[in-house]
């Protein structure tokens, strides 16, 4: 095991963050998140213990400024046809409850990575997750786990969703709905989808907007039901308060050009955040929650689809 410095570590952590975003940038399906997650706990195999605890420091810093710059991201005055603003609703709601209630119900999985797997079900993924951890306060462990559960659940969708649309035929506006219903990242909506034109990227991805623009809603309700099991009856983390100015302000107010600006803020520590969170997890931890996470999540998301599927498809 390598000991190393304060500043050598902090530099390393970020570094994942900043690689992780550039091979995002290069081929968009390869999600930032997942990615700063897997070289953080590759980058913490090579320390000791002891220098773990150093990237604490840089989380609570970095997770903070990725929550509440990911108000660029949302667009709560998009243009989206009722029916599909209707659908994207009822399916996050559908994913969310599904996953929620096998974890808790049948694997009696913790509060915590219940809501975890949820939420990134339901809305965006891992930037979902990133931002509910940040209310729930799970261990490292379960904050990892649920990352590496989601985005391989989203990858097999992303992966069976194309071999329906040619096997079952249906119209290319359902095929659109019903990824950007049911996936759980943009980026593998996209992988789903681009191979099939411009026009049904482009649906796809309006109804996806309209689950990412739930986390708001969903940030905001979370705050307030913990807020109530602590000292401050109605307290919201400074972070998720500016999350939610900035959320409006992305939709009614601010321009294109300044968010252009303001999203890869948003990114980039979000991917720092997450490199920390891998560098400081213990690896062994995430082997003892065996499978029961992943198969919760499956069983969550599979059931929910079918009944999504029936509802847009037949």
């Amino acid at each position: 095991m390598v000991k190393a410095n304060r500043n050598f570590i902090f530099a390393a952590i970020i570094l994942c963050g900043i690689v992780a975003y550039v091979v995002n940038l290069i081929y968009p399906p390869f999600d930032a998140l997942f990615f700063a997650l897997v070289f953080g706990m590759v980058l913490g195999s090579f320390f000791n213990e002891d220098c773990k605890g150093i990237a604490e420091d840089l989380l609570s810093l970095t997770l903070p400024i990725g929550i509440a710059m990911y108000g660029a991201n949302i667009k709560l005055n998009a243009q989206v046809t009722p029916n599909f603003a209707i659908m994207a609703i009822v399916s996050a709601l559908m994913l969310g409850a599904a996953v929620y209630f096998i974890s808790r119900t049948l694997f009696n999985l913790d509060y915590s990575l219940s809501v975890l797997l949820s939420c990134g079900t339901a809305i965006c993924g891992a930037s979902a997750i990133a931002i509910v951890a940040s209310i729930v306060k799970p261990k490292k462990e379960e904050f990892s786990t649920a990352v590496i559960v989601i985005t391989i659940v989203g990858l097999t969708g992303a992966i069976v969703l194309p071999y329906l649309y040619h096997v079952l035929a249906f119209s290319a506006t359902k095929y659109a709905l019903l990824c950007g219903a049911t996936l759980h990242q943009t980026g593998l909506v996209e992988v789903a989808t681009r191979p099939f034109g411009d026009s049904i990227v482009k649906s796809a991805l309006e109804v996806k907007g309209v689950r990412i623009a739930l986390i708001s809603i969903v940030a905001f309700s979370i705050s307030m039901l913990h807020s109530k099991q602590t000292e401050h009856k109605y307290y919201i983390p400074w972070y998720v308060a500016a999350f939610l100015v900035l959320s409006y302000l992305s939709s009614f107010i601010l321009t294109e050009s300044i968010l252009k600006i303001l999203r890869p803020i948003s990114t980039i520590a979000f991917s720092i955040t997450l490199a920390s969170v891998g560098f400081s997890v213990n690896v062994k931890d995430i082997r003892n929650m065996r499978f029961d996470p992943p198969i919760a999540a499956y069983a969550g998301w599979i059931g929910a689809f079918l009944i999504i599927f029936a509802m847009i498809v037949l």
